[in-house]
């Protein structure tokens, strides 16, 4: 069985800014099984996509794996991660 792969920058754009692309980019992938998501050449995130995304990401069935992820995109991941795990796990 072969992977779908979501080149983020193709599909979207170098700045990954609002949430409800976060949003669009999870109804695309629900009924996939397993996806890469490539994050080669993303230059920003905001704390809006990120947010959506790790919520997005705890709410799906599809195994996800995440390549070529800038250090400062997969350290404000990590923080919202954190958050999300003390605000919402933990309620």
């Amino acid at each position: 069985m072969t992977k779908l792969e979501i080149n983020l920058e193709e599909r979207y754009s170098k700045k990954l800014g609002v949430g409800p692309t976060a949003k669009k980019l999870f109804k695309e992938i629900n009924n996939e099984t397993s996806v890469i998501l490539n994050f080669e050449n993303i230059e920003f995130m905001s704390r809006s996509f990120a947010q959506e995304y790790v919520f997005q990401k705890h709410n799906t069935n599809t195994h996800i794996e995440e390549i070529n992820m800038d250090e400062s995109i997969q350290k404000l991941l990590e923080v919202v991660e954190e958050d999300f795990n003390e605000t919402c796990l933990n309620s």
